[in-house]
């Protein structure tokens, strides 16, 4: 048995033309064309890592050593100097 995603796409890859003319030759319920994923910049990276620890994802620990990633430094320095001290413990055991 088969199961086929996408019975015409060599069909619409092999009649589109130039980017500006696939776009009018493709139906209306074909996938945007792929492009590369955007790097993330360094103040979403820090955003990343304190929702990351806030959830509980991370230890105190590894917040820490992030904090010490020298393009991290000065954007983590808030969230771990914020930590209760509870949570701190917790973790170190």
């Amino acid at each position: 048995m088969t199961f086929d995603f996408a019975p015409r796409w060599l069909s619409i890859i092999s009649t589109a033309t130039p980017y500006v003319g696939a776009v009018q030759t493709l139906s209306p319920l074909a996938p945007p064309p792929q492009c590369a994923p955007a790097t993330p910049s360094m103040i979403e990276v820090a955003a990343l890592v304190e929702e990351l620890f806030a959830e509980g994802t991370l230890s105190y620990d590894q917040l820490r050593s992030l904090s010490t990633v020298p393009e991290l430094e000065s954007l983590l320095g808030d969230a771990l100097n914020s930590v209760p001290a509870g949570r701190r413990l917790a973790h170190q055991k």
